[in-house]
C-alpha cells in the first residue's frame, strides 16, 4: 500500500445530466456535489486548486467543456495532483473511456483519481471493484437511454409533441407542452413561403426574398423570443435564409396539422450525433393540431420543388417548370433558347443524345397560347352550356377514371391470387423438406425464388392500391375543378398560379410535316379530371 500524501492538491468536478432520474436529481445537484466534495477535501486535508462543472451534459460523452479543461489543467500541472468526484458516474458512464483515463492517462501524468461514494482512490491498490462499477454505470446509461426512447416513441404514437422546440410557425401550448399552437407572428411567413413556391419561385429565390425583407431565420427568431438575440453567437447574420431552410419548411407535413416524429435519432446511447431515419419509419399522426397549409397547396408545392430547376440563358421565367413532358421518354422537357431569338421547349433526352429520342420542340409562346386557349374554352363551355357542360365533365371523369380503376382492380385481384398461391407452394416445400423428399439445397433455391416473386407482387399490390385510390380521388373531384376554374373567368393572360392549380401535366408530341402543314399534338392533363384535353400547335 502506498503512503498517503498529507497535502494532496485536488481539482473538484461535478456533473448533472437531464437523463439523471428525478429521484436522484436533488441529491445529485451541482450545489450538493460541490458541498460534499469541499467538505471531504477539508476533512482529508486536501488543497482545492480548482472547481469544474458540466451541467446538463450526458456522462456517456467525454466531450464536455469543463471536463476537458480540467484534464488539460491537470496534465499541464508541474506537480502531482488529484481529481475528486462524488462517484464514478459523475466522471463518466462510458466504461471504455473511463478505464482509459483512470488506468492509462492519469497514472502516466501523476494524476490521482478519487470517487468518494464508490470508495475509489488510486493512491491505494484496493480498487478491485472499480471496473465492475464502471460497467454498471454504462449499463445504467444504456438502460436509461432505452427507457427514454421508449417513452418518446409512445408519446409520438399518441400524437404528442416531443421535440426540443416548436417547428417554425408554431409554439408550444403553455398549458400542455405536448401540443402545438399556431404562432401568429411566424405562421404568416410560412404561408407566404408556400405561396411564393406556388408562384414558381425556387427555394433560393424565396430565401433571398425573405432575407431582403429582413425576416429573422428560425434560430434567430427563437433567440429573439428568449431574449438572447443580441448576445447569441450561433449566427452572424440573423436574416440570412438559406435554400435548404426554405425546403425543410416546404416539405414538413407538420403544417398540414399532422404530428411527424422519429425523423432523426442518435447513433447510440454513447454517440449523440443525430442520423436521419428512413421516411417509411417516421411516426405520423394526423390532425393533432391546427393546420397552417391546406392539403391542396402542400401537394402542389411538393410536386414542383421535386423538379430540379435548371438555369437558362434567356433570363425569362419559365412558368411551365415541372409541367411540360415528353410523351415518348417521359422526362421533363428542357426550357431553352436555341437560336437566341425565342424561347422554347425540347426533349431533355434528345438534348443529351439525339439517337435516343426526338426533339418534340415547341415555342414557348405557342404553348402559352394553346394552354390559355384550352382553359378559356372550358370557361366558355361552363358559361354557355351550364348544367349540360357540368354533366358532361362528370361523365368524362367517371368514364375515364372508371376504366382505369377497373383495370387496376383486375390486376390487383390477379396479384393477390398469385400471392396466396405462393404461400401454399412455400408451405408444401417446407413439408417436402421436412420429410426429406427434397434436398436442403434444392429447398433453399426454390423457396428463395418464390419469396422474391412474392416480394415483387406485394410491391405491385401496394402500388395498384395507391393507383386505385388516386383514380377514385380524381373521379370524385370534378366539382373541385369547376370551382377552381371559376376563379379565372376574368383572367386574360396565363400565369403560374393558374397553371399549378388547374394542370397536372402537359405532353408535347413530335410535330408532323413542316412549314404551314406543320401539326403538333399537345395533351393537357387537368388536375381533378380523369380525362385529358388536346390542343394542336
Amino acid at each position: 500500500m502506498l503512503r498517503q500524501q498529507t497535502k494532496l492538491r485536488v481539482r473538484l468536478y461535478a456533473r448533472l445530466s437531464k437523463d439523471d432520474g428525478d429521484a436522484d436529481k436533488e441529491s445529485n445537484s451541482i450545489t450538493n456535489q460541490l458541498q460534499m466534495l469541499r467538505y471531504h477535501a477539508k476533512e482529508k486535508g486536501f488543497e482545492v486548486i480548482g472547481e469544474y462543472v458540466d451541467d446538463g451534459i450526458s456522462g456517456t460523452t467525454f466531450n464536455r467543456p469543463d471536463l476537458n479543461r480540467m484534464i488539460e489543467d491537470a496534465m499541464n500541472d508541474s506537480e502531482p495532483s488529484g481529481i475528486m468526484v462524488k462517484d464514478m458516474s459523475r466522471f463518466g458512464r462510458n466504461n471504455a473511456m473511463f478505464m482509459y483515463y483512470v488506468e492509462e492517462i492519469f497514472p502516466n501524468n501523476d494524476i490521482q483519481f478519487i470517487a468518494l461514494n464508490d470508495d475509489v482512490d488510486t493512491r491505494f491498490d484496493e480498487n478491485e471493484m472499480m471496473p465492475f462499477k464502471s460497467i454498471m454505470n454504462e449499463y445504467y446509461a444504456r438502460d436509461t437511454s432505452k427507457k427514454i426512447r421508449s417513452v418518446k416513441k409512445t408519446m409520438a404514437i399518441n400524437g404528442g409533441f416531443c421535440g426540443s422546440f416548436a417547428p417554425y410557425g408554431y409554439m408550444v401550448d403553455p398549458e400542455n407542452k405536448r401540443k402545438l399552437l399556431v404562432d401568429p407572428e411566424t405562421a404568416p411567413v410560412v404561408r407566404r413561403i408556400f405561396e411564393l413556391s406556388k408562384a414558381a419561385n425556387s427555394v433560393h429565390q424565396i430565401a433571398r426574398t425573405l432575407c431582403e425583407d429582413g425576416i429573422l431565420i428560425p434560430r434567430a427568431y427563437r433567440a429573439m423570443k428568449n431574449g438572447t438575440l443580441e448576445t447569441s453567437t450561433g449566427f452572424k447574420f440573423p436574416t440570412d435564409w438559406a435554400g435548404k431552410n426554405v425546403r425543410m419548411i416546404l416539405e414538413n407535413q407538420v403544417y398540414l396539422g399532422h404530428m411527424v416524429s422519429h425523423k432523426t435519432q442518435t447513433k447510440s446511447f454513447k454517440n449523440k450525433k443525430l442520423v436521419a431515419v428512413p421516411e417509411e419509419d417516421w411516426i405520423i399522426v394526423r390532425n393533432t393540431h391546427e393546420p397552417i397549409i391546406d392539403e391542396e397547396t402542400f401537394e402542389l408545392v411538393q410536386k414542383f420543388i421535386s423538379v430540379k430547376k435548371q438555369p437558362n440563358k434567356t433570363k425569362r421565367p419559365n412558368m411551365f417548370v415541372g409541367l411540360v413532358k415528353c410523351p415518348d421518354c417521359g422526362r421533363n422537357m428542357a426550357f431553352s433558347n436555341p437560336n437566341g431569338k425565342r424561347s422554347g421547349f425540347r426533349c431533355r433526352t434528345y438534348v443529351r443524345n439525339s439517337n435516343l429520342c426526338t426533339t418534340h420542340s415547341i415555342p414557348y409562346g405557342a404553348l402559352e397560347q394553346i394552354v390559355m386557349g384550352d382553359i378559356q374554352k372550358h370557361i366558355r363551355n361552363m358559361e354557355d352550356l351550364g348544367e349540360q357542360f357540368i354533366e358532361e365533365m362528370h361523365e368524362l371523369s367517371e368514364k375515364g377514371g372508371g376504366q382505369k380503376i377497373e383495370q387496376y382492380r383486375q390486376e390487383l385481384e390477379t396479384a393477390e391470387k398469385r400471392i396466396a398461391e405462393i404461400d401454399n407452394v412455400i408451405m408444401k416445400l417446407f413439408e417436402q423438406s421436412a420429410l426429406g423428399k427434397i434436398t436442403e439445397e434444392r429447398f433453399e433455391k426454390m423457396s428463395a425464388a418464390y419469396e422474391n416473386e412474392q416480394k415483387e407482387l406485394t410491391q405491385k399490390r401496394n402500388d395498384l392500391k395507391a393507383k386505385i385510390k388516386e383514380e377514385e380521388k380524381k373521379t370524385q373531384s370534378t366539382n373541385q375543378f369547376l370551382e377552381t376554374i371559376r376563379k379565372y373567368e376574368s383572367v386574360t393572360e396565363l400565369n403560374r398560379s393558374m397553371l399549378v392549380e388547374l394542370i397536372d401535366s402537359i405532353y408535347v408530341y413530335q410535330a408532323e410535316e413542316t412549314g404551314r402543314e406543320r401539326k403538333q399534338k399537345v395533351e393537357i392533363n387537368y388536375r381533378f379530371l380523369a380525362g385529358s384535353q388536346c390542343g394542336i400547335a
